[in-house]
């Protein structure tokens, strides 16, 4: 991974922006969808920025502060506080140049628009369906095909995802009283969003029915499974259902060198689900101990002869390449 992708809250943190043209007002009005204190440092604003600043009669009050000035070092060191981030607008390549290494000096996080080498970090291409959001990145190399993807994906996800998303987060105290162990918590979930009545669910009155009753309806003892999987020579001759078993298991256990990609298919799995590097002989003792515990274990087998074994002695579901 070239870049970490995390999501920062800069809700009522102070930001600056040097430059004041279109490119500025963008950055702006997407700071100012996170909640950021934004200041705008600039000789010159366009209209819009005008308008955040209060300053047209159109306007409905000062959303920004402007700095009417050219840049200097200074002002990164006189806002009371500080910044908890930089965005640079300008296309002017020296300055632009300057700002990023007096930020660099002050260990401050900068983004240089439209110049890569000088980003400290970079914004992925978003699609907002609050409070989901997702982020999409090719690292600066395929903004087209990163567009690309982001269209597709905005027509797979319903505009409803956003409210799912609400109802669940206000639910999670229920579900946490309700349920003990954090497996029995994520199999409730798992039921919950695959259900046709949230699937088909329009309003938060809908998805408070479905959940009411899923939530009292007796589930019994949480059962554990074993999936073993064979695996192809490369990750993207997987099969769709092996993926998908994968995503699902709790306890991921595999022969360590034992296949010249497997850290790329361990990184298919869960994210937080539990790898252990197992002796190939071990691996029926241990899968059958944490199924016997509730947990769903993923064999990630790359011998085919290994693999048949484990298929007679195992009630395992079992995919192969």
């Amino acid at each position: 991974m070239q870049y970490l992708p995390i999501f920062m809250d800069v809700n009522n943190k102070n930001v600056l922006v040097v430059g004041g043209g279109e490119v500025a007002s963008r950055k702006v009005d997407l700071l100012l969808s996170a909640g950021a204190k934004v200041t705008v440092l600039s000789p010159r604003l366009n209209d819009t920025l005008q308008r955040y600043c209060g300053h047209d009669s159109n306007s409905d009050g000062a959303k920004i502060m402007a700095i009417i000035d050219g840049y200097s070092s200074h002002y990164l060191d006189d806002f009371t506080g500080g910044y908890a981030m930089v965005w640079v607008t300008t296309d002017n390549t020296v300055l632009n140049k300057q700002v990023w290494q007096d930020c660099c000096e002050r260990n401050l996080l900068v983004n240089v628009a439209d110049q890569q080498e000088l980003c400290e970090f970079i914004t992925p291409s978003i699609i907002d369906r609050s409070p989901l959001q997702i982020a999409i990145s090719s690292g600066g190399t395929a903004p087209v095909l990163i567009r690309y993807l982001r269209e597709k994906l905005e027509a797979l996800l319903p505009e409803t995802l956003g409210l799912l998303g609400a109802f669940s987060g206000e639910q999670r105290d229920r579900v946490k009283q309700q349920f003990n162990s954090v497996t029995e918590r994520r199999r409730f979930w798992e039921r919950f969003f695959s259900s046709k009545a949230v699937s088909l669910a329009t309003d938060k009155a809908q998805l408070q029915q479905e959940f009411d009753l899923q939530l009292a309806t007796p589930q019994g003892d949480v059962a554990g499974d074993i999936y073993l999987i064979q695996l192809p020579d490369e990750t993207d001759l997987l099969r769709l259902r092996a993926l998908r078993l994968m995503q699902q298991a709790d306890v991921i256990l595999y022969v360590d060198g034992g296949h010249d990609s497997m850290a790329e298919f361990i990184e298919l799995c869960r994210r937080d689900a539990e790898r252990y590097p197992t002796l190939s002989a071990d691996f029926a003792a241990q899968a059958q101990m944490r199924q016997q515990q509730g947990e769903r274990v993923c064999l990630l087998i790359n011998d085919s002869t290994q693999f048949e074994m484990l298929h007679e002695s195992l009630n395992a579901v079992s995919v192969v390449a």
